[in-house]
């Protein structure tokens, strides 16, 4: 029969096995629950970039549409100086 300390060795062995399993195991864990937040963080990241190009290039088109918009108008020639050519009367009428 094995004596107590045989016993006591045995058990002290396996608890520190066991402790040292469920450390490892912990430390996995904790990787990989941070590398799931800073893809988490990565994927915001990217869609916040592709909204700020959208919006910028929302913006371009805005800035380039009105540019146009004004060259039409002063492309008329004035009649008038104190008038409104007919083409502008319509197209202020149409912002309504």
């Amino acid at each position: 029969m094995p004596s107590a300390r045989f016993l006591l060795a045995v058990v002290a062995l396996v608890l520190i096995a066991s402790g040292g399993a469920g450390w490892v195991g912990y430390t996995k864990g904790i990787a990989k629950a941070e590398a799931a937040h800073n893809q988490e963080l990565l994927d915001q990241i990217a869609k916040g970039q592709e909204a700020d190009q959208k919006r910028r290039a929302a913006e371009q088109e805005r800035a380039r549409m009105a540019e146009e918009l004004e060259a039409a108008a002063y492309a008329e020639p004035v009649v008038v100086e104190r008038c409104l050519g007919p083409n502008r009367v319509q197209r202020l009428n149409a912002l309504r």
